[in-house]
């Protein structure tokens, strides 16, 4: 009995850690003199024809992006709706330099799928 009340709490965590960690984490730096990048993204996320912006995402999916200090956040709220976040500025549309920094990381998690 004492192992059964040691175990259950355990199995729940680990249950509740692959329910919330479903799917790949993907992490990409690039480095060259004066541009550093990095994508963090995981879970899945459906493009747009054009292969320039985001159809959907799949729940608790995100995109992270820094080129060089800019940054773009990109995630699900609780309603399934996408939300954005440019350089610390949450909005539910991107305005044109929004819309590049998409543009660039999608072409570089693309490349990375293999999906160019």
């Amino acid at each position: 009995m004492k192992k059964l009340e040691f175990i259950i709490p355990i199995l729940l965590m680990v249950i509740s850690f692959i329910a919330c960690h479903q799917g790949t984490h993907t992490i990409i730096v690039r480095q060259t003199n004066d541009v550093k990048i990095r994508i963090e993204y995981s879970g899945a996320i459906m493009l747009t024809g054009d292969r320039t912006g985001i159809q959907a995402l799949s729940h608790n999916a995100y995109i992270n992006y820094d080129k060089n200090g800019d940054q773009l956040y990109i995630a699900d709220d609780p309603h399934g709706k996408i939300v954005y976040e440019v350089n610390g500025d949450k909005t539910n549309a991107l305005d044109n330099h929004g819309k590049a920094l998409l543009a660039d990381a999608i072409k570089i998690i693309a490349k990375q799928q293999g999906r160019q």
